[in-house]
């Protein structure tokens, strides 16, 4: 039987020197199937990270312009796992955030996520500063203007602004609180983006226990780590060996004789 489709990701977003950073631990109950599209939609340059089983996609664009995002659907995995049987139709939030992507100033990008209905905790942020948003099926977006300059930012699976939503009581949110808590001391010192990936890949737990950043229990395990450097127009992906069904590789559909504004650094780690 198919395990329930958890998703219990950690974001974060720190500016580290003149860069502003995004990161995420990306946790799945399934080995997914992952690529990296590079390619230009409606005149702007992209590069996103998609789970080719459910078509989730986050990612950046060429002005430098980045959104990660993690769940606030805890009654989500039972719908993912319906599509998942369907051969994999996609799950809305990836072509929102593609679409969102298509906009070449941040305040654009945020209204198009906004309106568009992506759901959980977001980050959208370019090389000068940052929103969160905070939005559920029963909840409105909540946008907030952050300082990136001068605080730190992390969310994992329970609300923010909103405290009813996610997780809200047990074991669950106490690991989301707890993931929170050492995702934010992990980060602290940290003064470059691979810092930041790095530390989030320490477990200070029993390896079993699901208060690890990078977990890895019988149900639940970090699949991927993500890495944007808004600054630089990177993006970096760690993707782990044995948590991942199949790596399908960059795919690359930009024009013959283009030349590419975003880097990519793929990094396969074997643990």
């Amino acid at each position: 039987p198919m395990k329930k489709l958890i998703k219990e990701c950690i974001i974060v977003a720190k500016k580290v020197k003149d860069s502003i950073i995004l990161a995420k631990n990306r946790d799945r109950a399934y080995d997914p199937k992952i690529e990296v599209v590079h390619e230009i939609v409606d005149g702007v340059e992209m590069v996103y990270l998609r789970d080719t089983h459910t078509d989730w996609s986050e990612g950046m664009n060429e002005y430098g312009i980045g959104i990660v995002n993690t769940a606030l659907m805890v009654g989500f995995d039972e719908f993912e796992k319906k599509i998942i049987k369907k051969k994999g139709a996609p799950a809305k939030d990836g072509r929102r955030i593609r679409k969102a992507l298509t906009n070449k100033t941040l305040r654009e990008t945020i209204k198009s996520s906004a309106l568009g209905g992506v759901k959980g905790h977001s980050f959208i942020a370019d090389p000068l500063q940052m929103v969160t948003m905070e939005t559920t099926k029963l909840h409105k977006p909540k946008i907030t203007i952050v300082d990136i300059g001068k605080d730190e930012f992390v969310r994992t699976n329970h609300g923010y602004d909103y405290s009813d939503a996610g997780y809200t009581k047990g074991e669950d949110y106490k690991s989301s609180k707890i993931r929170k808590i050492g995702a934010e001391k992990a980060i602290a010192d940290a003064n470059s983006g691979l810092e930041i990936v790095n530390a989030l890949k320490k477990q200070h737990y029993a390896q079993n226990s699901p208060m690890n950043m990078r977990r890895d229990t019988d149900k639940l395990y970090t699949s991927s780590q993500l890495m944007m450097n808004l600054s630089k127009r990177e993006l970096h992906l760690h993707w782990f060996t044995s948590k991942v069904e199949e790596w399908e590789g960059v795919r690359n559909r930009l024009p013959e004789g283009y030349k590419p504004k975003i880097k990519i650094i793929i990094k396969e780690i074997d643990i």
